[in-house]
């Protein structure tokens, strides 16, 4: 599995304030931010798509009501969710996919210029996800192709953790 370290360097990813909790208008920011970035137009399938995963993504995070009774996940709730390969394989996964396949081309591929948007809106790094990049654009045509990818997403979630 993940380490620790990377689960929290993406709950800080997500988490739009800083204030060590998720809510799901933070999800729904990021969405948004993918379909702009992307030019996914609100109710088109991918947009559909994105929608019902991440709404999956939080209905299944495990959480607590604040204050306001709105659901909030801490880190350490976030965590606990990613640690069960259930809730990666049927929620995590799929959602990380869905991102993929709203960037995709009519051939089903991500070209470099998508996977840098996509990720520079996710606040990744610029030189970490040239590098990813390169790792997963097998023949080097310049897109990723959704296996290669997917395999990438399921290898970061089921690696022995250092």
């Amino acid at each position: 599995m993940a380490t620790r370290a990377e689960y929290e360097g993406l709950f800080k990813r997500y988490d739009h304030n800083g204030d060590g909790l998720i809510r799901q208008s933070d999800l729904d920011l990021l969405n948004q931010r993918w379909c702009v970035a992307l030019h996914v137009a609100p109710g088109c399938p991918q947009w559909y798509a994105i929608t019902t995963h991440s709404n999956r993504l939080w209905q299944h995070l495990p959480g607590r009501i604040d204050e306001a009774g709105d659901k909030v996940v801490s880190l350490d709730d976030w965590v606990a969710a990613h640690d069960d390969w259930d809730f990666v394989e049927r929620v995590a996964m799929p959602w990380a996919v869905s991102v993929f396949d709203m960037g995709a081309d009519g051939e089903g591929r991500v070209s470099l210029q998508v996977w840098m948007t996509t990720q520079s809106v996710s606040d990744y790094p610029q030189v970490a996800s040239l590098e990813a990049f390169q790792r997963l654009d097998e023949n080097g045509d310049g897109y990723l192709d959704r296996e290669p990818f997917t395999k990438y997403i399921e290898d970061f979630y089921r690696r022995t953790g250092d």
